[in-house]
């Protein structure tokens, strides 16, 4: 088992390690020795009869039959672990020579074998190319029609014969199907007449087809030796292989047949010009060898594909470029960095001016390792001119020598008719980075054939608008029209004009004259600010078509026109009244003075379910929301203040007679009391229950059914209401988050304190008695 292992080693090592351009006649034979031996330990197959393929018209896979190292488990974690990308070494030259493009650099061409997997089968189907030769384990199937029918599959055998009754031995070797069937039809029609009187017909079609067996060494993914169908290219050997590895060349593969270089080939004619070798056909025990790769160079920079390539013995720059797609158009060519380590120990940079090389018919030859950079044309652009402003068309322009404005102007599609011709600005740029600005007047040139103006590269001409040079006057109008606000004046705009532009009068329009504010550009006196005019208009001011000087007022620049309000006019205010009364619903009020019980009045008078001390005033207007208002006392008394005058949205509510008061918060029963007519706040807290432990009784809130609240007051000892509770009054006694303790020794001291101003006012009263 031992010696097994040391072979099979000592084989890989032979066949992968040397490259084949170095190999001699005696190196093959000691390859074949070894693999020899292996096959008599059992290693590797022995050399036998080809195993039949599949047929060729069936979809059936090949596959490979051997035993091969190593598993395809481990294969699966072989391809895994590979890697595809050159990683450079980092440069150590001047801080001139870029390295970043060289970062992560491809590998030309192994791209191809990015997805071939090392348990790689091909799917083979279709006819067979009619340059086919047979060989032994073919199998031909004879078919027979006419007067005679008769079907027949015969496999050749190791002589290259098949055996046919009534005929013989046949010998088919190394013929192709056409030649095949015609040596057939000659044979076989001495004993069948009817084949040649044309009686009978005969036709040649290959069934399965026989294998072969290739071996793939050297620097692949998963070298092995592999039994293929007849027909598989030398290329095809590459992805049964699982492709090259990165340590592979792709220039100087070899085929070795009987211990000889039979052919050689060159993957980048497949990359460049699509050659896949067909022409190579495939003998049994054929030895496809991938040699270490000898001389690699990096390429980065302005060309089509950046990538690490293979070079042979005698190509150089110009072949690299080729083989790289070319130069971009950007690129600099006349400059190329070349960096170079001499001896493997000194790095040199070289300067290659390819432009120059090219016209000379020489080439720069590459060395191993080499990286060549070819840099970007950075120089900006400046032959033309630009031109901005009101101008149509394009505004960038090809400068050269001798142009000059009239001509950059025969090339603008039209000049706008806003432009300021008067006055327009050239800015050159000069050669040492600073700029240079002329004025001049471009209708003298544009109108004149003597006057011309010459321009410069990178000149730029600026036009500018009118309206940006002179920005147009405006006129204000404010007050009642629909659409106040600043507007363009216009020339020979009149005040109907501005009205009809800002919409026509508001409904609540002053329409009998519109004041005109006008300021006076002559004007010296500091105390005069401005003119106030005064135009008589009625409603039809705008839809009148008379256009007599009379009727016709011009504004002037930054008038500012006034169209007052109507203080009178206004749209109907109305109120909403509900509830107990004999005529609810929505009212108009008559007059700005109407006050809660004049509506009342109008709404037929109240009901004898109405509850006054329930009824409530809501008012919308500024969002007041309710306002608290003791109906009795007004309706007792209207000249009271509280009957106050009513707004435009304001809503009464007179609700029917309530009989319960509603306790909530802090209390031990929650709920609503039958009213009790005298009754203090303690009888209505009893009935609730009383309060909790954690009630807050010193911020009880009383708020009557009207809206209003009622005060808790004190005096001395005593505490009493500012008014007495009515029904539908609603009490709510705060809740605290915890009880805070009482400070008896605080309460005992106040208490102390006022038992003392007491006695205090006691004795001085006494006194004053006794005088």
């Amino acid at each position: 088992m031992r010696n097994r292992k040391y072979l099979l080693i000592l084989l890989s090592l032979n066949l992968s390690g040397l490259p084949l351009f170095g190999q001699s006649l005696n190196d093959l034979q000691q390859i074949d020795k070894l693999r020899k031996e292996l096959e008599k330990m059992g290693e590797l197959p022995a050399q036998t009869v080809p195993q039949q393929a599949p047929e060729v018209k069936s979809l059936e896979t090949f596959r490979d039959s051997l035993s091969r190292i190593p598993t395809v488990e481990e294969r699966h974690q072989l391809q895994d672990s590979l890697q595809i990308v050159a990683k450079p070494v980092p440069s150590v030259l001047h801080k001139g020579f870029p390295s970043e493009p060289f970062e992560n650099l491809p590998i030309f061409g192994m791209n191809l074998f990015e997805n071939a997997r090392v348990d790689y089968v091909p799917e083979i189907y279709g006819p067979v190319d009619p340059d086919y030769p047979l060989g032994p384990g073919d199998e031909i199937v004879i078919t027979i029609w006419g007067e005679v029918e008769q079907r027949l599959e015969k496999t050749i055998d190791r002589q290259g014969q098949v055996y046919i009754e009534k005929v013989g031995l046949v010998n088919l070797m190394g013929l192709t199907i056409q030649q095949a069937l015609e040596k057939l039809r000659n044979v076989m029609g001495q004993s069948y007449s009817s084949l040649l009187k044309g009686k009978a017909y005969l036709d040649v079609s290959l069934g399965k087809i026989r294998s072969i067996r290739v071996y793939v060494i050297g620097d692949v993914n998963s070298p092995g030796v592999f039994t293929v169908p007849a027909l598989t290219a030398p290329f095809t050997m590459l992805f049964y292989s699982a492709g090259i590895n990165p340590n592979g060349s792709m220039r100087t593969l070899s085929l070795v047949r009987n211990d000889k270089v039979y052919k050689r080939f060159d993957l980048y004619n497949f990359f460049r010009m699509g050659v896949k070798f067909s022409s190579v056909r495939l003998h049994n025990n054929d030895i496809i060898v991938v040699p270490p790769v000898q001389n690699r160079v990096m390429l980065a920079g302005a060309v089509r594909k950046n990538a690490v390539y293979e070079l042979k013995d005698g190509e150089g720059l110009k072949e690299l470029i080729n083989f790289s797609g070319g130069f971009l158009p950007q690129a600099y060519i006349r400059n190329i960095l070349i960096e170079r380590y001499a001896n493997h120990t000194e790095p040199q940079l070289i300067n290659v001016n390819y432009e120059e090389m090219v016209s000379e018919n020489k080439n720069f030859m590459l060395q191993n390792g080499d990286r060549v950079y070819v840099p970007t044309l950075d120089r900006e652009l400046k032959n033309f001119v630009t031109i901005s402003g009101p101008v149509y068309g394009p505004k960038k322009f090809e400068y050269y020598p001798g142009f000059t404005i009239k001509e950059l102007f025969a090339k603008v599609d039209s000049i706008g008719g806003e432009a300021y011709l008067d006055r327009v600005q050239i800015t050159r740029k000069l050669p040492d980075g600073y700029k240079q600005l002329f004025s001049i007047n471009l209708n003298d040139f544009l109108g004149n054939d003597q006057q011309d103006f010459p321009l410069a590269p990178e000149d730029h001409i600026t036009i500018r608008s009118k309206q940006a040079l002179f920005p147009p006057d405006s006129v204000s109008i404010f007050g009642a029209v629909n659409e106040p606000g600043k507007y363009l004046l216009k020339k020979d705009m009149t005040l109907k004009d501005l009205i009809f532009s800002a919409g026509g009068f508001r409904k609540n329009a002053l329409i009998t004259e519109a004041e005109i504010s006008r300021i006076d550009p002559s004007n010296t006196d500091p105390h005069r600010l401005a003119d106030v005019l005064y135009v008589k208009i009625d409603s039809n001011y705008t839809q009148r078509s008379d256009f007599g000087e009379d009727a016709l007022f011009f504004l002037q620049p930054y008038d500012n026109v006034f169209i007052r309000s109507n203080s009178d006019w206004e749209l109907q205010r109305n109120v909403s009244i509900t509830g107990e009364v004999q005529r609810p619903g929505v009212y108009t009020l008559k007059n700005k003075t109407t006050r809660i019980t004049d509506l009342i009045a109008r709404a037929g008078g109240l009901k004898p379910t109405a509850y006054l001390d329930g009824a409530k005033l809501f008012r919308r207007k500024d969002g007041v929301g309710q306002i608290g208002i003791n109906f009795s006392k007004i309706f007792n008394n209207p000249s009271d203040p509280e009957n106050i005058y009513l707004q435009s949205g304001d809503r009464i509510v007179i609700p029917e007679r309530l009989a319960t008061v509603k306790i909530v918060g802090g209390v031990n029963f929650p709920s609503s009391v039958l009213y009790e007519k005298g009754a203090g706040l303690d009888y209505y807290i009893e009935a609730a229950g009383g309060y909790t432990e954690l009630a807050d009784e010193d911020n009880v809130t009383i708020r009557l059914a009207n809206g209003r609240p009622v005060q808790r007051k004190r005096f001395l000892f005593w505490k009493y209401l500012s008014e007495d509770i009515t029904a539908g009054t609603t009490i709510y006694v705060p809740v605290l988050s915890q009880k805070d303790e009482i400070d008896w020794s605080g309460t005992i001291r106040d208490a102390a304190a006022i038992l003392a101003s007491v006695a205090t006012v006691i004795l001085i009263y006494d006194r004053f008695q006794n005088r």
